[in-house]
């Protein structure tokens, strides 16, 4: 089952900002904290077939990104604190996170940060690394982090993609999207045009009110995340596909070398996108355990 109803809303923060968040699954299963991709949204996990009455994921928005306010001087640092407090407005005592893709720092800001009778799980799927890791000069995520370091540069490109994300035909907006980013066959294959208009549509959505979270975090991962791999004394699920023209797999010696507690699980043939589609079920049913 594809793109079952959310339900969205807004936590209002200590310090009068709101932050996003969407509600998939029963509230009767284990919660589990999702941080979208780079761009992303709460939208994000409509596009993937999740057992609604297996799981209970609340999708939040970082500052910036779709219905969330925007937060001054807002750091990868910060993101675990924002957690906290809204899962103490939510009354969730104690979840786990996945982080993918872009979101894959913040839940290790979090497994650093958050206590272990709060946090029982994290797990990272396709997850960027630090900019001096192996790889991360390649593809997409090389771009993204190149663009990273040149602000200026990085605001006139994003702004443009947003224009083209509000104005034009979300078919179309596919189609570009699609020729001009390297997909494995997993995902190429994974692409429908109803999948990938849903895909635009959690883009734009990242994006309609302005592009302050998508510009600051292109800036973020190509700096000090603020906090070191080596002292995360959790295990950490490291999830991966192989194929993935995104964030290349090599990424992964970087983890594998710098966290100390840690499984990794490397699938064979599936891309950036694939691994989420095929296998989230799959990462939820581990975290809650």
């Amino acid at each position: 089952m594809e793109a079952f109803p959310e339900k969205k809303s807004l936590i209002k923060l200590r310090r009068g900002n709101n932050i996003g968040y969407a509600i998939y699954g029963n509230k009767k299963n284990f919660p589990i904290f999702y941080f979208h991709g780079w761009p992303g949204s709460r939208f994000e996990l409509k596009n993937i077939p999740l057992k609604e009455k297996k799981c209970f994921v609340i999708a939040l928005e970082r500052p910036g990104y779709g219905i969330s306010d925007p937060i001054s001087n807002f750091k990868i640092i910060d993101w675990p604190k924002i957690v906290l407090e809204v899962a103490n407005k939510l009354k969730i005592k104690k979840f786990s996170i996945i982080g993918v893709s872009g979101g894959g720092p913040f839940a290790l800001a979090c497994a650093n940060t958050i206590k272990n009778k709060r946090l029982k799980s994290v797990a990272i799927v396709c997850a960027l690394a630090p900019s001096m890791a192996e790889g991360m000069n390649k593809g997409k995520v090389g771009m993204l982090l190149n663009y990273g370091k040149k602000p200026f540069i990085s605001w006139l490109l994003i702004n443009f993609t947003r224009m083209s994300l509000l104005n034009r035909n979300l078919e179309k907006n596919f189609n570009r999207w699609k020729r001009k980013i390297p997909l494995s066959k997993a995902d190429s294959k994974l692409f429908t045009i109803n999948r990938g208009i849903r895909l635009m549509e959690n883009f734009k959505e990242a994006v309609k009110n302005g592009i302050t979270g998508v510009h600051r975090d292109a800036n973020l991962y190509s700096k000090d995340w603020g906090f070191k791999l080596k002292n995360i004394k959790r295990k950490i699920f490291v999830w991966h596909g192989d194929k993935d023209l995104t964030v290349p797999i090599i990424t992964n010696k970087y983890y594998k070398k710098k966290l100390k507690n840690k499984k990794i699980f490397i699938k064979s043939n599936e891309g950036h996108f694939s691994i989420c589609y095929n296998f989230m079920n799959d990462i939820i049913q581990q975290v809650s355990e």
